[in-house]
């Protein structure tokens, strides 16, 4: 990283959290490997085709394929130091995923304490990406995911926005107060990239968890604010059901921002017969998940409502999943969604179903 403006207060922070003795460590190699047959099944104004592919986890599996190193070490006096190299794999292919990079799921150093919160810096998951899991039954996965993109006349649009992770992120999060908990992301893009903002609050208890996130991107030419994204996200355990719940709004959308809120955008044209650009995007999610055993059904209906020059089109998404555990590491799954709304005839997902096998080791 090299950043404009000497971060004194990152060193800082760090010498802060940094003091100890008699040290413990831990290595742990891991990995998972997901796959999954998936069929498609167009709209009629997309050409009406169905086609079948074998996917990696990523694509509507429960996890995206995988392999890394976790190394902790035990400072004393409730300091903890933890590293992270994590690489995705395409399975279907045995590529790399995230574009090719080594380690492009996860690349962070972070200090804890039990006192004073923790400190990581690195390539990490954005907050608003946890947010968003609370309001899915399979934790953004599946095709009951709000997050899944979809193809609008061979154009590729986001449902839910969520980029997961950004580069050179230095983040901040609070030790839980009474399950209260706060947390705060800075990207500078380093010249070539969009500064990244992100901050969120939550509460964990009980049966109960709750948040919200709010990021944003900071023009690297114009100062302006772009790609302004916020998610609210909720769920609550009643034992024999869970229900859960979200809402997004997103604003002043841009492409090209790289960094962040909006870093997975490549395209906000909407086509229903005419095309307009983009720039907001709002959505609501409702869902219940379902234990039964070794098994786990869920259930749930997406929104998303895209705006801009004057023109507006909706899409939704009612999805019905499924897994069973043989074990702690080794699960099937199974789901099926079906499009409805002005873009449902004009995308290549009217009708998507799938079934898979996740391992983890």
């Amino acid at each position: 990283m090299n950043y404009k403006h000497s971060p004194l207060w990152v060193g800082a922070a760090l010498a802060c959290l940094a003091h100890a003795a008699a040290a413990q460590s831990t290595v742990t190699l891991y990995g998972l490997v997901d796959l999954n047959v998936t069929q498609y099944k167009a709209g009629g104004r997309a050409g009406g085709d169905t086609r079948v592919v074998m996917n990696d986890g990523t694509n509507n599996g429960l996890n995206g394929s995988r392999w890394g190193v976790r190394v902790n070490e035990d400072l004393g006096g409730g300091l903890q130091v933890q590293a992270v190299l994590e690489g995705g794999v395409n399975a279907d292919t045995g590529t790399s995923a995230q574009g090719g990079r080594a380690f492009g799921r996860q690349a962070f150093i972070g200090v804890t304490s039990k006192t004073l919160g923790e400190l990581r810096l690195g390539r990490q998951y954005v907050l608003e990406d946890y947010v968003m899991g609370l309001t899915d039954p399979m934790g953004n996965a599946l095709v009951s995911n709000p997050s899944t993109g979809v193809t609008n006349m061979g154009r590729a649009i986001p449902l839910w926005l969520n980029a997961p992770r950004a580069d050179n992120v230095v983040q901040y999060r609070t030790p839980s107060w009474g399950g209260f908990f706060a947390a705060g992301q800075l990207a500078p893009g380093e010249g070539t990239t969009d500064r990244f903002h992100g901050v969120s609050v939550g509460y964990v208890g009980g049966p109960m968890a709750v948040a919200l996130s709010y990021e944003w991107n900071k023009s690297r030419t114009t100062e302006d604010d772009t790609n302004k994204s916020l998610t609210i996200g909720a769920n609550y355990n009643f034992g024999a059901f869970k229900l859960l719940g979200g809402y997004q709004r997103n604003r002043d959308l841009a492409l090209g921002s790289g960094n962040g809120a909006a870093s997975g955008l490549s395209n906000l044209t909407i086509n229903a017969g005419s095309a307009f650009v983009a720039n907001r995007l709002t959505g609501a999610t409702v869902g219940v998940e379902v234990p039964m055993g070794p098994f786990t059904y869920g259930a749930n209906y997406t929104r998303v409502k895209y705006e801009g020059a004057g023109a507006s089109a909706d899409l939704g998404k009612t999805a019905l999943v499924g897994r069973y555990a043989f074990s702690k590491n080794t699960q099937v799954y199974a789901g099926i969604s079906f499009a409805s709304g002005d873009l449902a005839n004009w995308i290549l997902e009217k009708r998507v179903a799938n079934a898979g096998i996740r391992h983890a080791f």
